[in-house]
C-alpha cells in the first residue's frame, strides 16, 4: 500500500495461536493495524489481531461471503444487543401501537391485527425506538395474511407518519407466517415499524415479534467512524454501465458510502444519507488507467470529515456540513443492486474501525493564523501554494497552547498527517510550561513542522521577549522542523519608513499585516506557506 507502513515485530497467530506471520499486515500512520485485512492477491487474511491462513478463512470469521471477485459482509447483531422497540412482543396489548390511514388495530390471540377496506397505505405503527443518526439497525417481524386480499409487509421510517419510508421487508402473500428482517440506516433520534398493506387490506392481516436492534457490518466495525483502503486493478475495458468498487450501505440506496467507475472513465466517491446525496467527488477521467493497479483511501470521522485519496496523491476533503450515513453492509466489488459488480480485480482491502486520514493531508493546528482572519489562513495559503496538498484545520482564534494540545488529543485520526503548528501570536507564552506542551504535540504527530510566532510592531517589549524565548526554544529543539517566518516576511518589505523601522527592530513589516496590525495579509500568508511547503518537501513528507 502506498505510503502505508508495514508492521514489523508483531507475532500473531493463525487461528489465534502465537506464531510468526503478521509482518505483511499494514498499519496506519500511527502504527495501528486494521481490524480486518483481506489480502485476496496473496490469499491470506487478518481479523481482530489474528492471522488467517487463507483469505476465505478471514472472511468466514467475520461472517462474509464470496462470489467470484466480490465480497459481502454485513448485518451483524451482537447476542447481547438491547431491544430498542417498545412493546414489540405485544405484552402490553395494543399499548402505543397506533393506526394510520383508516386502519383498525387490535390484539387477537397475542398477535397484532390490522383490518379495513377501501384504504390507501393502511398502517399500524409501533411506538418510537431510540436511534442515532449514522448508526444502522436491523428490523425483524413475523407476519401473515388473515382474510385480507392485500399482502402484508413491515416498513421502517424515522417519521411517526411513516413517510419517508426506509427499507421495507418483503411482502407475504400467504396465510403462513414468515419471519423477515431488513436493515436500515438511522436517520434521526427515533424510528418506527409499521405493519402495512399497499391497498386494502380488504380483511385482516397479523404481525408479532417486532424488533429493532443495532446492527454493524461485523463485530467491531460500525458506522459512522471508519476507514477503508482498497487496492484494486482496473478492468481492461470500460464497462457499459456503472460498476461499484466499494459500498458501505444499509442494504439500500438511502444511506451509503460508495465508490464507482462510470462509463466515461471517471470514478465517483459519494455519500448518501437520509435519502439525499450529500457528497459526490469526481476522480477525473484518465487518473484511473484501464488495466492498471490503483489505491483508494476513504476515511470518515463520523461527524465532520470525509476524506478521500486516490493513489494517496489525488486528494478530496469534505470537512463540514454533511450528515453521516448509517451502514451495516460492506461490499467489495458489489452494491445492493444486481448488475453493478466490479469487472476489474480487488487485490486487498484494509478496514479500520477508526479514522485513518490519508497521509498526504496536512493538519494545521494553532490560533487565528490557522483559523483565518480577513481571508488569510494557513489552510488557504497552503492550498494556494500547492493545490495537491489539502489541509484539515483545527485552528481557533485566541486559543492557548494547552487548548491546542487538547484539540490534537481529541483527533487521533489525524495523528498520522504532517502537522503544521503555528501559534501566530505568542500571547500567554509560558517558558516553564510551553516546552512540555510542544513535546506532547510532537509525540502525537511524528511528522511535524513548528512555525515561529510573529514579532509585530504592536507588541510590547515584554511580549517580544516572550516571543523570542519561545521561538528560540522551538528552533533549538526542532532544527529543520522549525520554520522562522521572519526572513520570508522581511523579504516582502516595502521601502516605507514604517517597514524600514520594523526591519531595523527585527519585527515583521507592517505592510505584511492587515489593518488590525496583527494578522497577515493574504500575500504574506501565501509567502510563508510556500516557505513551509518547501521545508516539508525537503524533509521528504
Amino acid at each position: 500500500m502506498n505510503d502505508m507502513k508495514l508492521g514489523i515485530g508483531l507475532d500473531m497467530g493463525i487461528g489465534g495461536r502465537n506464531v510468526d506471520g503478521a509482518h505483511w499486515v499494514p498499519t496506519d500512520g500511527t502504527g495501528r493495524r486494521p481490524l480486518l485485512f483481506l489480502d485476496l492477491e496473496n490469499n491470506r487474511g487478518w481479523y481482530d489481531a489474528r492471522v488467517y491462513a487463507t483469505e476465505a478463512a478471514a472472511l468466514a470469521a467475520v461472517g462474509g461471503t464470496a462470489s467470484g471477485g466480490t465480497r459481502r459482509i454485513g448485518d451483524y447483531v451482537a447476542a447481547d444487543a438491547p431491544e430498542l422497540l417498545p412493546n414489540g412482543d405485544l405484552s402490553l396489548g395494543v399499548g402505543d401501537w397506533t393506526s394510520l390511514n383508516g386502519a383498525t388495530v387490535a390484539v387477537v390471540a397475542g398477535e397484532l391485527e390490522m383490518s379495513g377496506t377501501g384504504l390507501t397505505n393502511p398502517t399500524v405503527r409501533s411506538g418510537a425506538a431510540p436511534t442515532q443518526q449514522g448508526k444502522a439497525y436491523r428490523a425483524k417481524a413475523t407476519y401473515r395474511k388473515g382474510t385480507a386480499t392485500g399482502s402484508p409487509l413491515v416498513i421502517t421510517s424515522r417519521a411517526s407518519t411513516m413517510s419517508p419510508q426506509s427499507n421495507a421487508m418483503v411482502s407475504n402473500a400467504t396465510t403462513t407466517a414468515v419471519t423477515a428482517t431488513r436493515t436500515f440506516g438511522g436517520e434521526g433520534s427515533s424510528h418506527y415499524l409499521g405493519l402495512r398493506t399497499v391497498t386494502g387490506p380488504g380483511g385482516t392481516v397479523y404481525g408479532d415479534n417486532f424488533s429493532i436492534k443495532e446492527a454493524v457490518a461485523f463485530a467491531g466495525f460500525a458506522a459512522p467512524v471508519f476507514t477503508i483502503i482498497v487496492r484494486f486493478r482496473m478492468p481492461a475495458s470500460l464497462p457499459a454501465s456503472t460498476r461499484v468498487l466499494f459500498s458501505f450501505d444499509d442494504d439500500g440506496a438511502r444511506n451509503r458510502y460508495r465508490a464507482a467507475l462510470n462509463t466515461d472513465s471517471t470514478m465517483t466517491v459519494s455519500l448518501d444519507s437520509n435519502g439525499s446525496n450529500r457528497i459526490t467527488h469526481v476522480i477525473a477521467a484518465g487518473l484511473a488507467t484501464l488495466g492498471a493497479q490503483h489505491t483508494l483511501h476513504i476515511s470518515c470521522d463520523g461527524s465532520s470529515r470525509l476524506l478521500v485519496a486516490f493513489d494517496e496523491t489525488n486528494l478530496f476533503g469534505q470537512q463540514a456540513g454533511f450528515t453521516p450515513a448509517g451502514a451495516c453492509w460492506v461490499r467489495l466489488g458489489a452494491s445492493p443492486v444486481p448488475g453493478e459488480e466490479w469487472t476489474g480485480t480487488i487485490l486487498s482491502a484494509a478496514l479500520f474501525s477508526h479514522e485513518t486520514v490519508p497521509p498526504r493531508f496536512i493538519w494545521a493546528v494553532g490560533d487565528s493564523y490557522v483559523a483565518g482572519t480577513g481571508g488569510a489562513s494557513l489552510e488557504q495559503g497552503i492550498e494556494t501554494s500547492n493545490p495537491s496538498r489539502l489541509v484539515v484545520s483545527s485552528g481557533a482564534g485566541g486559543s492557548t497552547v494547552a487548548t491546542q494540545l487538547a484539540t490534537m488529543r481529541s483527533n487521533p485520526g489525524l495523528h498520522g498527517c504532517v502537522l503544521i503548528y503555528w501559534d501566530g501570536d505568542a500571547n500567554g507564552a509560558d517558558p516553564a510550561l510551553d516546552p512540555a506542551t510542544f513535546e506532547g504535540m510532537a509525540e502525537l504527530a511524528a511528522r511535524h513542522v513548528f512555525v515561529g510566532s510573529v514579532r509585530r510592531v504592536n507588541l510590547s517589549a515584554l511580549e517580544i521577549a516572550a516571543t523570542n524565548a519561545r521561538n528560540n526554544w522551538l528552533s533549538s529543539r526542532f532544527g529543520l522542523r522549525y520554520v522562522d517566518p521572519h526572513p520570508t516576511l522581511q523579504a516582502l518589505a516595502t521601502a516605507s519608513a514604517e517597514d524600514n523601522a520594523a526591519l531595523a527592530a527585527g519585527r515583521a513589516p507592517p505592510s505584511c499585516l492587515q489593518v488590525d496590525g496583527t494578522h497577515l495579509t493574504v500575500t504574506a500568508m501565501n509567502a510563508v506557506c510556500a516557505t513551509i511547503l518547501t521545508r516539508i518537501d525537503a524533509l521528504g513528507w
